[in-house]
């Protein structure tokens, strides 16, 4: 077998681990933290961190900065409303555009969101130390490709 050929059976092997991880935490909901984080999508999620890190977060601000649709923002907004997540504000000034801020349902969730994150970054950490630097350039090569190639299908 080729160098290529090897390099398609380990990514079709880390595709299959990462589905059997999903299965096992979907079927043992994981941590209370896990179970709590996987009722969400990950873009409600990342729209959870954005607005606990801006003052102003807005439908147009979270799709530039989500880079999707604004009637993606708009339905992943209106659960975290319905929820309790997420609130409305409004400028005294200006009653057309509406904000978004966190409720302390959302503050627990941006929160926990956090911590998860921080703990998936600590993990890759670990495995990128175990390269150097000519193999670490060679990865982000690679994984810019792929998502290239994601984004494109």
């Amino acid at each position: 077998m080729n160098k290529k050929e090897q390099a398609l059976e380990a990514l079709e092997q880390v595709i299959k681990e990462r589905e059997a991880a999903d299965r096992r935490r979907k079927a043992m909901k994981g941590s209370q933290e896990e179970s709590i984080v996987s009722d969400w999508t990950l873009t409600q999620l990342h729209i959870v961190a954005i607005v606990k890190e801006q003052e102003r977060a807005n439908n147009t601000m979270l799709a530039e900065h989500l880079n999707v649709s604004k009637p993606a923002i708009t339905k992943a907004v209106k659960k975290l409303l319905d929820q309790q997540i997420l609130e409305k504000t409004q400028q005294a000034d200006n009653k057309k555009e509406v904000y978004y801020r966190l409720t302390k349902s959302g503050e627990m969730l941006a929160f926990i969101h956090s911590q998860l994150h921080e703990q998936a970054r600590n993990r890759y950490m670990r495995i990128f130390a175990e390269f150097n630097s000519t193999e670490l350039e060679t990865i982000i090569r690679f994984l810019h490709a792929l998502a290239e190639n994601i984004k494109s299908h």
